[in-house]
């Protein structure tokens, strides 16, 4: 969670940002795949994903560094707010998907 810090005061209070109707849909198959590997697949699987799921979120980091600088200087444009909402909104649904692959790594190691 300490990612999204660098994303504090982006959103108004209650604001919620739409994500674009491709991200959810490559969300849905993710999230299938993840349910399968949690029902009977196997640990290098489930290792893969959380690896995808990383880069994944590094490269969104990497997309949004500009404008997270010129946002923390004040300076960012509507189109890179956007930019960063967009940003926001898909690591915050792609960390809660890591979250859940840990407690499942975890669960299978107790």
């Amino acid at each position: 969670m300490e990612v999204l810090k660098r994303f504090d005061g982006l959103l108004a209070p209650g604001e919620k940002y739409t994500l674009p109707e491709i991200f959810m849909q490559e969300m849905l198959e993710l999230n299938s795949q993840l349910f399968a590997l949690e029902h009977g697949g196997d640990e290098k699987a489930v290792l893969q994903l959380g690896r995808r799921i990383s880069q994944w979120m590094d490269h969104l980091l990497e997309e949004a560094e500009p404008a997270l600088t010129a946002f923390a200087a004040g300076t960012a444009s509507p189109g890179e707010v956007t930019l960063l909402k967009e940003c926001y909104a898909k690591l915050k649904y792609l960390l809660r998907i890591q979250q859940r692959i840990s407690t499942f790594a975890t669960r299978d190691e107790a």
